[in-house]
């Protein structure tokens, strides 16, 4: 393969974490209203990130606040909501267990939706840990 030019992101003033630092490399693509049906379609394709989208809309609707400066703050959006969304559950509880501290402060909603599925993605590995597995006895 040809070497392939590679952008880096603009350093943002005072070493702030930003969207376009988040966004980094991806690829630079400008997607309007016409293109809605083209991103539904493209979310199956990774169904997970349905939830992504969802959770984010929620955020939105709950007007959150960035910076988060830790999971209290996350819960405190939530209420005593709990949400469902497809096999995952959102409440108080499963943000204190799937978002450690470590994942804190949370600067912009890119990395919301970054934290949020890694989340999903730890909830599924630990549920697919508890699932029974067959057993195989010798002859």
């Amino acid at each position: 393969m040809a070497g392939k030019a590679r952008r880096t992101p603009k350093a943002s003033a005072g070493g702030a974490r930003t969207v376009a630092g988040w966004r980094g490399n991806a690829l630079d693509l400008t997607l309007g209203a016409e293109d809605v049906g083209l991103l539904d379609n493209v979310m199956s394709v990774v169904p997970i990130l349905r939830i992504v989208a969802a959770i984010g809309k929620e955020a939105r609707r709950r007007r959150l606040e960035y910076p988060v400066s830790a999971a209290g703050e996350l819960q405190s959006c939530l209420g005593k909501t709990t949400l469902r969304y497809g096999g995952h559950r959102v409440s108080s509880a499963t943000i204190a267990h799937g978002m450690p501290d470590a994942w804190f402060p949370i600067h912009h909603e890119g990395e919301l939706l970054s934290r949020v599925h890694l989340a999903l993605l730890r909830c599924e590995l630990e549920t697919a840990q508890l699932a029974p597995r067959p057993s195989f006895h010798a002859g």
